[in-house]
C-alpha cells in the first residue's frame, strides 16, 4: 500500500511526510529515492532531526526525486506496511530547468501507479499571488487524481492566522471532496489523516 503526497512547491509536503511517519511510530527515516523509470537509485538512513534538516526547505523544488519511506501500521491484531511517498512540487507551465521538468513528469507518472493520493494545499497562501497559492493547477490535479485512486485534500498550515477561514473556502471550492485541515509542523489533523489512510489500507 502506498500513499503519495502531491502539491505545489513549498506547501509543506516533505515536513508532513516526515512528521506523519513519526506520528505513526517511526523512530528513524529509511528513505528510498527514485528518479527515472521507477528504479530506486539511493537508500539512506536518517534520524528524524537529520531528515527535517536535510529534506525540508523554504526554497522551491528542494525535493527533486520521488522519496519513499516505509512504516508499519497496526490494524487490529495485524501489522500492515505502508509506503508514504514525498513528491516533486508541480508548477504551472513548462519549467526552464530540465531536471525539474523531468522530476515533475515522474510525479505525474507516479500518480497513476499509487494506491492513495494526499493532495496538499497551503491554507496560509489562499487568495495570494504566491507560487504555492490555490489555483487552476490544483483543480487539474484534483480532477486527475479523483479518477485514479482514493483521494484526500490536506489543507496545511491550519495553525497560521486566517487559515481556518481559508479552510472553509477550500472546502467550498472542492465540494464533494474530503478536506482535512492539518499542520505538518504541530501534527494537528494527523489523527484524521491516519483514520482515512487506514480505511483504505483495510479496503
Amino acid at each position: 500500500m502506498e500513499a503519495l503526497v502531491i502539491g505545489k512547491p513549498n506547501v509543506g509536503k516533505s515536513l508532513f511526510v516526515i512528521n506523519f511517519a513519526a506520528y505513526l511510530g517511526v523512530k528513524e527515516i529509511r528513505l528510498q529515492s527514485t528518479e527515472r523509470k521507477g528504479v530506486p537509485t539511493k537508500k539512506i538512513l536518517l534520524s528524524l532531526d537529520e531528515a527535517r534538516h536535510k529534506l525540508v526547505s523554504q526554497k522551491p523544488h528542494k525535493t527533486l526525486t520521488i522519496q519513499s519511506l516505509s512504516v508499519e501500521i497496526i490494524t487490529g491484531r495485524q501489522k500492515k506496511a505502508l509506503w508514504i511517498v514525498d513528491s516533486v512540487g508541480i508548477t504551472e507551465g513548462i519549467h526552464h530547468q530540465a531536471e525539474i521538468r523531468q522530476a515533475m513528469a515522474n510525479t505525474l507518472i507516479r500518480m497513476g501507479e499509487t494506491n492513495l493520493i494526499l493532495h496538499m494545499i497551503d491554507l496560509s497562501s489562499v487568495g495570494s499571488k504566491r507560487i504555492e497559492s490555490l489555483g487552476p493547477l490544483d483543480d487539474e490535479m484534483a480532477k486527475y487524481a479523483q479518477r485514479l485512486v482514493p483521494y484526500l485534500i490536506l489543507g496545511n498550515k491550519i495553525d497560521k492566522p486566517g487559515a481556518v477561514d481559508n479552510l472553509h473556502a477550500v472546502r467550498e471550492h472542492f465540494k464533494g471532496i474530503p478536506v482535512i485541515g492539518v499542520s505538518a509542523l504541530t501534527r494537528r489533523g494527523f489523527k484524521e489523516v491516519k483514520a482515512f489512510t487506514l480505511r483504505h489500507l483495510d479496503a
